[in-house]
């Protein structure tokens, strides 16, 4: 299996953490120039844009895992289709995880359903990694 298609699932992700940095920033400058800085101060950003901070935050939790666990299978030579399908489920159910805490946010069950998707990915994927270092 070609090694590098393992970079895709990595690219998506950076791109949504990016695209998720730029939404977060829209939100706050809006925010900003509709109700002024120092109304910000006093009463806060509304729940949506505390939302959208909240998901960039999330960005370099779990994902970081992945983009570790990523690179390691690159450099062991280890990107099996299995490997690939895991990291594709990972950056999905991301996307999922970040379109329901930037829209409704929804925690049960939605948002916490494609958490554990993610979460349960990466175990996979470590699971994996273990695995084919042992076999080196």
């Amino acid at each position: 299996m070609d090694q590098f298609q393992i970079f895709w699932p990595m690219l998506v992700q950076v791109a949504l953490s990016a695209a998720i940095l730029f939404w977060l920033a829209w939100s706050r400058v809006s925010r900003i120039a509709k109700q002024g800085i120092g109304e910000i101060r006093k009463s806060g950003f509304p729940t949506h844009v505390n939302n959208a901070s909240d998901n960039f935050k999330n960005q370099f939790e779990v994902p970081v895992l992945f983009y570790a666990l990523c690179v390691f299978f690159v450099v062991t030579d280890g990107v099996t289709q299995t490997v690939l399908i895991s990291a594709w489920v990972f950056v999905v159910a991301r996307l999922l995880h970040a379109l329901i805490q930037l829209t409704k946010n929804v925690i049960f069950p939605y948002r916490f359903g494609a958490f554990l998707i993610s979460a349960l990915a990466v175990v996979v994927m470590t699971v994996l990694a273990f695995r084919h270092l042992a076999l080196l």
